[in-house]
C-alpha cells in the first residue's frame, strides 16, 4: 500500500504473493474492518478443538475394549 514491493515482502516474511495479494484486496475492500475475526470464529475453533478431543477418548476408548477383550479370551 505504502510502495512496497509485494514480491520483496512476499519473500522477506514468507508468506506468498497470493497471500499478500488477497490481504491488500481485502483490506481495500473493507478497511481494517477486513481483518476482524469473527465472533463465531471462536466458538468454531472451541467446537474443533472439542471434537478433536473427543475423538481422541474415543479411539483410546477402543483400543482399550481391544485390549480388554483380548485378555479376557487368553
Amino acid at each position: 500500500m505504502r510502495g512496497e514491493d509485494p514480491e520483496l515482502l512476499s519473500r522477506e516474511y514468507g508468506v506468498t504473493l497470493a497471500d499478500i495479494n488477497l490481504w491488500r484486496d481485502q483490506f481495500i475492500e473493507s478497511g481494517t474492518d477486513g481483518f476482524k475475526r469473527n465472533p463465531d470464529d471462536s466458538k468454531l475453533s472451541a467446537a474443533e478443538r472439542k471434537i478433536g478431543q473427543l475423538q481422541m477418548e474415543l479411539e483410546l476408548t477402543k483400543k482399550k475394549n481391544e485390549l480388554a477383550a483380548k485378555l479376557r479370551r487368553k
